[in-house]
């Protein structure tokens, strides 16, 4: 199909998606067919106050409005300006608890119609299409996922990463988090332990009858949690380390007192990194500890919960635990392990490329926050070794390691 026949299928579908949102506006009497004058329309940001979702729907149906103007002018071109979050390069951090934050002067890109190229028109019919969708949730009061707006038009989006970065760029333009257009990350992190949580609906979830480990809730559907008897909490990289303490009820047969046991099954997820944060500001005196593997993947992971990402800068503050620490596993737990020991590996040229890269990063310098993780690369590196958790054992080992380690932490 050449750019010709494509630029026109997008200026069809557009119409119609137009024509199709505009038709149930609440102010769909009231648009103005008249030309509009001065620079094309930005999507700008948005002053977040009382009622984000009646701002973000009132900022979808301006750019419907805006775009319906510019077809009845028989062709004037329609530009939406996205904000660009960074994926990598600089970083800034707070000074408080090294979060890393948003950079000033975000750059934009153009997203134009009618579209020069067939991919620039898939581009703005893309966009177009996600906040139709986003609309439509916001305005019948559902919230949707991510994977659930991809299955909606899997033929246009072709790819689950499209929906992904553009929900994220929008909310980011938008100035709002990601649940202010009503779509969410689909849960993935398990939790169970000694603690109950009541919804916003007065139901009540027992955690303490959980033995496989439960979906964790989203933050904006809690209304109290119970926590009167956990003494701490462990997040766990791995989940067939979680499930295996889950099955045991070792948060509650620990020597170390009641827990909550946490994993996001690897890097952490949203909804994982949100629920984090709330125990962490609602419950700072319980500490959080994390277990994961000795290699520059489980540094990456700690890092990510205790200072955020780039990518997600501008909502890092919601994102993050700046409380969390390392309870294990380190190059200590290795040293007098046999180089033919299960669980204990010969460095990747991956493996060496990221933990390079993280020493050369604001947090891992020698005058970071984090010498104990930039001493711990530099042995992985000179050693030439990872480990992972199951080096510790299963089951009673792993138990008996932990119980160690958690009554030291509390003591």
């Amino acid at each position: 199909m050449n750019a010709q026949a494509l630029s026109e299928i997008s200026s069809a579908r557009s119409s119609a998606l137009s024509e199709n949102l505009l038709s149930n506006l609440p102010h769909s009497a009231h648009i103005s067919h008249e030309s509009r004058t001065g620079s094309p329309p930005r999507i700008d940001s948005i002053s977040v106050r009382a009622n984000q979702a009646g701002l973000v729907i009132s900022k979808i149906e301006d750019i419907f409005e805006s775009m319906t103007d510019c077809l009845l002018e028989n062709g004037k071109e329609f530009t939406i300006r996205l904000k660009t979050r960074r994926k990598s390069g600089m970083q800034a951090h707070d000074t408080d608890n090294g979060t890393i934050r948003s950079l000033p002067n975000s750059k934009t890109r153009a997203i134009t119609f009618p579209s020069k190229n067939s991919k620039e028109a898939w581009k703005f019919t893309v966009l177009l299409r996600i906040l139709e969708l986003s609309h439509e949730a916001l305005v019948a009061g559902d919230v949707i996922t991510k994977r659930d707006m991809y299955y909606r038009d899997p033929g246009l989006f072709l790819k689950q990463d499209v929906v992904d970065r553009y929900v994220d760029d929008i909310a980011y333009t938008f100035d709002v988090r990601r649940e202010s257009l009503n779509v969410v990350a689909a849960a993935k992190g398990l939790i169970t332990g000694s603690f109950s949580v009541c919804d916003n609906h007065g139901s009540t979830t027992d955690y303490t009858q959980v033995s496989e480990g439960l979906l964790i809730p989203a933050v904006n559907n809690i209304q109290t949690m119970d926590l009167q008897h956990v003494r701490w909490i462990l997040v766990i990289e791995k989940e067939a380390t979680f499930h295996t303490l889950a099955m045991n009820h070792y948060w509650k047969q620990s020597t170390a007192g009641n827990g909550i046991l946490i994993t996001a099954k690897g890097y952490p997820d949203i909804r994982t990194r949100q629920f984090l944060c709330l125990l962490s500001m609602e419950h700072p005196t319980i500490p959080i500890l994390a277990l994961v593997d000795f290699d520059p993947d489980g540094i990456g992971i700690m890092s990510t919960y205790k200072y955020g990402s780039i990518a997600l800068a501008h909502e890092n503050k919601t994102l993050t635990a700046p409380g969390i620490r390392w309870l294990g596993i380190g190059s200590y737990d290795i040293a007098h392990e046999e180089s033919s020991k299960v669980g204990l590996l010969k460095l990747t040229s991956r493996d060496r490329r990221i933990a390079t890269r993280m020493l050369g990063k604001e947090t891992f310098s020698e005058e970071g926050m984090e010498m104990e993780w930039r001493r711990e690369l530099q042995v992985m590196l000179l050693m030439n070794l990872k480990a992972e958790i199951q080096i510790l054992g299963n089951g009673e080992e792993l138990e008996s390691w932990l119980n160690g380690k958690l009554s030291q932490c509390l003591s």
